[in-house]
């Protein structure tokens, strides 16, 4: 930003190209808004997968449309960390477990229709970047690493039958709308495959019957591609989230599913 700032006077001393700054710039500011969004303890772990959708998307459009040479190097890098790699699959689950998360993905996976047009780079301020000190932003995140326990404590408990009981606690952090997300035909991964596989990976980690993963993958599978939202009758309202305590307490495979999305909503 200095540099821009004072182009006029830093270009009599030496040679830069101030093109490429501007560049760097609009990367650092679409990457420093996931930053402060995945930093926060009051960032719920189903919207970092919208809010990575949304960079890695708004990275995509600097490279197509304003011919960024960075924003193509990072976009590709962003998705292969994140919801590309093995892990990104906790994040499309997380998102899955939501009542938004599964209209979304019953819409786009199951029916293949666009959520919304409105292009993700209108979710990031560009033209307005402000970086403080280097050096106390690099402290101030060392510091939150070592002493700052964030918002949610999760303990998890093997029970009977191979189900999860968790008990949680969180502050409610403010609701970020689906109407942000939008549809990228440059996203290769099949995010509800990423959660399907991811699921599977959680019921085989706790020793769950072979026969029991199937139902309950059945059962997600079905959860996902019906229309009618299966647990419609269990949505708390004033919160616009599935009541999975609640139905965690009920028989069969449907204790364990719920068990495991309280478990993953609260990572």
């Amino acid at each position: 930003m200095f540099i821009i700032k004072y182009q006029d006077k830093v270009s009599r001393y030496t040679r830069i190209d101030i093109e490429n700054i501007k560049f760097l710039r609009d990367c650092l500011a679409i990457l420093k808004k996931l930053i402060s969004t995945f930093e926060s303890d009051k960032t719920k772990i189903s919207d970092c997968y919208v809010w990575l959708c949304k960079g890695i998307e708004a990275l995509q459009y600097l490279s197509s449309s304003n011919n960024n040479p960075f924003a193509g190097i990072l976009s590709r890098s962003l998705l292969n960390y994140t919801l590309g790699s093995d892990f990104g699959g906790l994040w499309c689950l997380a998102f899955a477990f939501t009542p938004k998360g599964r209209y979304y993905f019953n819409q786009k996976f199951v029916h293949g229709a666009q959520i919304n047009e409105s292009p993700a780079i209108n979710s990031f301020d560009i033209t307005n970047v402000t970086f403080v000190n280097p050096v106390e932003d690099i402290q101030s995140i060392y510091m939150d690493s070592i002493f700052e326990e964030g918002s949610t404590e999760v303990s998890l408990d093997m029970v009977e039958e191979g189900s999860i009981r968790q008990v949680t606690a969180t502050i409610d952090p403010p609701m970020l709308d689906l109407a942000d997300v939008t549809s990228s035909s440059n996203q290769p991964v099949n995010h509800f495959v990423a959660a399907r596989q991811y699921l599977k990976s959680i019921l085989e980690q706790f020793r769950i019957p072979g026969q029991t993963i199937t139902d309950i993958i059945t059962l997600f599978n079905t959860y996902i591609n019906s229309d009618n939202d299966i647990f419609s009758d269990d949505m708390i309202q004033e919160r616009q989230e599935y009541g999975w305590e609640e139905i965690s307490h009920r028989d069969g495979n449907v204790s364990i599913f719920a068990d495991i999305a309280l478990r993953v909503i609260s990572a």
